[in-house]
């Protein structure tokens, strides 16, 4: 049984419903607003297998995107992720939230979010991390066709890192969350989260989420090939940073 996108968003959303998708969610915003502290810019544009788990929505950048295939929730684009009708290093941050590991083809998802980035602008990927325990746990369960699971095809860090130097983007920090899944009753739970932020504390690379900022390079002088592609029913779009205006001085009169 081969989930389809709609019903991968649903079971995803259902999940963040929970008491430990809502704490799973936390952290992420948690972890993306320190990654994209003091980053500056005007366009950000999340990339999410659902529609309503925005991150970042406290950054600096004033106009905020929210791109899905589906229409509803915090959803302000519909496209498909790996063809957006952006026009090339138009946007000053895209954020990637667990769009890789459903994505049928997550490296030209990342090409296409490399190419609509800025040159100097910032790439936030959040995936699971396949090598934690709750990332082998979801390997375990993803072995019985129709699972939420089955269709996720996990992306580990170096691999990414490798992904990223191809496209010319360096990998600037990595931080972790999620490496003790909260379960159990209330007690249990509060131990548990202690235990969480205690490992994120101290940066231990064992939590079943990572985040991952990377930079895009200044493209050198050498020209490139243009690889022209067929309209997709709509123009692209060029996300332009409004200029302020001056105002005529007193005793002036504007012509």
């Amino acid at each position: 049984m081969v989930l389809k996108f709609n019903e991968i968003c649903s079971r995803l959303e259902t999940w963040y419903q929970s008491p430990r998708g809502q704490y799973l969610l936390q952290q992420e915003q948690a972890l993306s607003a320190q990654l994209l502290d003091n980053i500056f810019g005007y366009h950000q544009l999340q990339i999410g297998t659902t529609r309503h788990q925005a991150l970042a929505v406290d950054s600096q950048l004033s106009h905020k995107i929210y791109c899905n295939l589906l229409d509803g929730g915090e959803v302000g684009l519909l496209s498909e992720p790996d063809c957006l009708p952006l026009a090339n290093d138009s946007v000053d941050v895209v954020l990637l939230h667990h769009a890789l590991e459903f994505a049928e083809k997550p490296h030209a998802l990342l090409r296409e979010a490399h190419r609509v980035v800025a040159p100097q602008g910032h790439i936030l990927v959040v995936g699971f991390n396949p090598t934690s325990i709750y990332g082998l746990g979801a390997r375990v369960s993803g072995l019985f066709p129709g699972r939420l699971w089955s269709a996720a095809h996990t992306i580990g860090t170096r691999r990414l890192r490798d992904w990223l130097d191809l496209l010319g983007a360096e990998m600037q920090s990595v931080q972790h969350c999620f490496v003790t899944p909260p379960a159990g009753g209330e007690r249990l739970f509060r131990f548990l989260s202690r235990c969480d932020q205690l490992a994120m504390r101290y940066h231990l690379p064992l939590g079943g989420v990572y985040a991952v900022r990377a930079q895009k390079k200044v493209s050198t002088l050498t020209p490139n090939r243009i690889r022209w592609r067929k309209p997709v029913g709509a123009r692209l779009i060029g996300l332009t940073v409004p200029k302020p205006v001056a105002s005529p001085r007193e005793g002036e009169v504007a012509a």
